[in-house]
């Protein structure tokens, strides 16, 4: 391999002493050498600037950047865009891990077939508070029914097709399992917008806007730690629901500009609002709301345009999306709060029950 593509990956940090070290490392024994990593320093309290630092006298392709003021993931990779000198650039989260080849596979695919975006898989890990995985989960090409190891188009209607199988198997919103062309961000003057929680499935969006082709791949190249951390997207968001409704509502214009907003985009919309409606409701009652304060929301949230929009296209093929959500869809308020408080107490008494359930879709 000639290695004539350069990559520039962006790593945000804030908070993630414990961890930053482990990502780093992985970056340094990549078996591909043609790549700069720019980690953007946002004001950590902790000592995850020193650490960082620390990789820049061992190994020149590191650059350490550090806000004065702190500012937020979305500006993190935003300061990492405009510092980007390579052809593709990658956002990779500093408390996660990384296969040491995951850059040589994205650069002999993009040899191959050079793509506005390429897409590998990736596994969710759930760890103890020792470190040790309890349960993984693969999201991968397999779970959108192709058989090949890899899928390559260039074609409108594929690609908008692929942009919701992806988004039904959690594979779209993410950007760490991604490869941008630089010349397509900066071109078009993308970034990342300033809001919380739901940054990346904007910016992949506003990319899709754009993209011409598109790649993914089967190969497991990235690997998502929950290990009860506090993700630098995450965090307590009182404005949850609110902001899932702005991403569904972002995906459901685009697929309507596209022209492809049918029956089963429709489905998985639906699905996508009312899980995010069932976990509003959780969160409500983690915070002591009563009862009858809640249920007021729910009959409150039944009257707007998206509820009575995608009530209609849940689909009835599954066990678990007719007993949780389908009393949502009905107006059955009293028994959907039933099943949030056993959710709510399988959530912190049985979390790896919890973490098992939640990923049924």
């Amino acid at each position: 391999m000639n290695e004539e593509i350069k990559f520039s990956i962006i790593v945000p940090t804030y908070g993630v002493g414990d961890y930053i070290g482990d990502a780093l490392g992985c970056l340094m024994m990549q078996t591909y050498g043609n790549f700069e990593v720019i980690v953007v320093d946002d004001c950590s309290p902790d000592n995850s600037g020193e650490i960082a630092r620390s990789f820049l006298e061992r190994d020149d392709r590191f650059i350490y950047v550090r806000h004065e003021q702190n500012q937020g993931v979305s500006c993190a990779r935003n300061t990492g865009i405009q510092r980007a000198t390579g052809d593709y650039i990658l956002f990779l989260d500093p408390d996660d891990l990384y296969e040491h080849n995951l850059l040589r596979v994205c650069a002999a695919t993009l040899e191959r077939n050079p793509v506005d975006l390429l897409v590998y898989s990736f596994t969710e890990d759930y760890r103890n508070e020792a470190g040790k995985i309890e349960y993984m989960k693969g999201i991968t090409l397999d779970l959108m029914d192709y058989d090949d190891d890899m899928v390559t188009t260039r074609d409108d209607a594929t690609i908008h097709k692929m942009a919701m199988q992806m988004e039904e198997i959690t594979m779209l919103g993410y950007p760490w399992n991604k490869c941008y062309k630089t010349s397509v961000i900066k071109e078009n003057h993308l970034e990342f917008q300033k809001i919380k929680h739901v940054e990346d499935i904007l910016f992949n969006c506003d990319f899709l806007d754009y993209t011409t082709s598109l790649t993914v791949l089967n190969d497991v190249l990235y690997h998502y730690r929950n290990q009860g951390q506090a993700r630098l997207t995450g965090g307590d968001i009182h404005d949850y629901f609110k902001l899932q409704k702005i991403r569904i509502n972002r995906i459901y214009e685009q697929q309507q500009q596209w022209k492809t907003c049918d029956f089963e985009a429709l489905g998985i919309l639906s699905k996508e609002y009312f899980r995010s409606f069932q976990s509003a409701m959780v969160r409500q009652l983690e915070n002591g709301v009563k009862g009858d304060d809640i249920i007021k929301w729910c009959n409150k949230e039944s009257e707007t345009e998206m509820y009575n929009e995608l009530k209609r296209y849940l689909p009835d093929n599954s066990t678990t999306l007719k007993l949780l959500y389908k009393p949502l869809t009905e107006g059955m308020f009293g028994t959907a709060l039933r099943r949030a408080r056993l959710m709510e107490y399988t959530k912190h008494h049985f979390p790896g029950v919890f973490n098992r359930a939640k990923q049924l879709r």
